[in-house]
């Protein structure tokens, strides 16, 4: 039966019928607000599940005093959630388009490393943007996309996938599952079955205790399952079940919504241009000339900084300066700059008043001349870093730093481009910093950082190595950089360190841990280690 409720003041009210899977027509009243079946009935206990596994499998475990991180189960829940939405999409006969399918294999492809390669700090950021991307996707697959290209628009289909959809069809789970309870004959049987089991369980009682008299094996085998049921910590799946509940609304919304076009068209790409216009209303001059201004320090910023300004490029050391001070020092604080640099040139475009022509003149120069000077900071800071690291090493700080100011920089250099010609700069933005996402993801950071430090000293660039670094920062991603270095150091010194650190990393090896936190790169350190 269809479930009929009252619809808020000023929506439009539903006619027709709604067919039943058996064919039967039932007339659908005026303000009814969402028209489920035998299917979202189903998902309704599928998105409830996905809820639970959701904490269950993700939330990080605490195991003999330890924390561990998710490693394979992030892999296999998202796999698990997007089979959950191809399966719903199927059903409702929603065709995908080569896009939507591309963008499947992308999120089943980011969800990969997590069982590949050990957690580091990037996971925490790309799960964020994992989980972004997977409801950003149904769009796509549904066809509900306000724009079907990347471009400013995109940042509004994110913002209606992941808030409007699922908070305008949030009683649509509700909905389904009265329609499950509904179901008076499955509900009969199921309600016949369980009292049938409790009337005959001490007949079944009875048989188990014979069967265990009868075979010590089974007897044994009872035993350990009962002693499993009994250390089963209830409060925990308990609280994870309730959490896991508004996660399985928010999730049958956002297939309910896009598989029925249902409210899905409330921000619109009319609606977000006129709320673009209606925004930009600061004068011009009021923008202008703190963009003025700070083109002006930083042209007496580079002047102040004279004929040291870029001896990084050419791997020089100014004489006045370390290489810790002069790698350290403003590396940080310039990094900042180049990001609030962002940050004020999207200001200027989103909020500056706009003339006859468009975007102003001066603000475009302005734009295109913070943006030259930008690059300037971000080559000077890039140069610095790579100084730095050919004489200190490499560690997560310095790897991930480098790579936020390679990502910077080619951003600023399209949006430098976009102020001297107009062309559509969101989408390169966009699949610059998705690729470079990729690019961290795959990379096995951990692994090359160890590698890196490791090959200094046994090529002869270097004379030590962090050893301690190595074994407690990076832990078994090492084990087979820390292995070459036991064996390939000709100083006997760090070879030592080498060896202690690998017995220290051995008495870890093989220890317990929970399934979720399984990875390949600790498989295989543990294989390496037990040799």
């Amino acid at each position: 039966m269809s479930e009929h409720v009252s619809l808020p003041p000023g929506y439009p009210a539903q006619t027709g019928f709604y067919f039943l899977p058996d064919g039967r027509p039932v007339p659908i009243r005026q303000g009814s607000r969402y028209t489920v079946d035998a299917v979202d009935a189903a998902f309704s206990l599928v998105t409830l599940i996905l809820g639970f596994l959701a904490w269950n499998w993700i939330w990080p475990r605490f195991w003999a005093s330890n924390v561990y991180f998710p490693g394979i189960s992030v892999t296999l829940y998202f796999g698990l959630a997007l089979g959950c939405s191809l399966t719903y999409f199927k059903i409702r006969k929603v065709v995908l388009s080569k896009g939507a399918i591309g963008g499947a294999m992308a999120i089943l492809s980011a969800a990969l490393p997590f069982a590949i390669y050990n957690t580091t700090p990037v996971h925490f950021f790309a799960g964020l943007a994992l989980c972004i991307g997977y409801v950003t996707w149904h769009a796509a697959a549904a066809g509900t996309a306000i724009s079907s290209r990347l471009d400013g628009m995109t940042g509004a289909d994110v913002l209606n996938q992941a808030i409007v959809v699922p908070w305008l069809n949030a009683g649509s789970w509700f909905s389904a599952a009265r329609q499950m309870i509904r179901e008076r004959r499955k509900s009969t049987q199921l309600a016949f079955a369980i009292i049938g089991a409790v009337v005959a369980l001490p007949v079944i009682v009875a048989v188990l205790v014979l069967l265990t008299h009868a075979d010590a094996n089974f007897n044994s085998w009872t035993s350990r399952l009962i002693q499993s049921l009994v250390s089963i910590n209830l409060w925990h799946f308990t609280w994870q079940f309730v959490l896991g509940a508004p996660i399985a609304f928010y999730m049958l919304a956002l297939l309910y919504g896009n598989a029925h076009k249902r409210r899905v068209d409330v921000v619109t790409c009319e609606g977000v241009t006129r709320w673009g216009a209606t925004i930009r209303r600061i004068p011009v001059a009021a923008v202008a000339s703190p963009m003025a201004i700070l083109c002006l320090m930083y042209l007496a910023f580079f002047a102040a900084m004279g004929s040291y300004l870029l001896s990084a490029m050419w791997h020089k050391l100014p004489s006045q300066f370390t290489y810790a001070e002069y790698a350290r020092r403003g590396f940080f604080e310039l990094a900042a700059v180049a990001t609030i640099n962002l940050a004020i040139i999207g200001f200027a475009y989103w909020f500056a008043g706009r003339g006859e022509r468009g975007f102003p003149t001066s603000l475009r120069i302005l734009g295109g001349t913070m943006c030259g000077l930008t690059l300037l900071l971000i080559v000077t800071d890039i140069s610095k870093m790579v100084l730095y690291i050919d004489q200190f090493g490499l560690t997560r700080l310095r790897l991930y730093t480098l790579w936020f100011m390679v990502v910077m920089f080619i951003a600023f250099a399209l949006i430098g481009a976009r102020h001297i010609k107009r062309f559509n700069v969101g989408a390169p933005v966009v699949l610059v910093t998705v690729l470079a996402f990729f690019v961290l993801m795959w990379a096995n950071t951990d692994g090359l950082i160890a590698r890196y430090d490791v090959n200094r000293v046994l090529n002869g660039s270097s004379s030590s190595v962090d050893v301690d670094y190595l074994t407690n920062s990076i832990g078994g991603a090492a084990v087979p950089a820390l292995t070459r270095l036991a064996d390939e150091a000709t100083d006997p010194t760090v070879r030592v360190e080498a060896t202690h650190a690998l017995a220290s990393l051995r008495k870890d090896a093989g220890v317990k841990v929970p399934w979720t936190s399984w990875t390949w790169q600790s498989f295989r350190a543990d294989q390496l280690l037990g040799r």
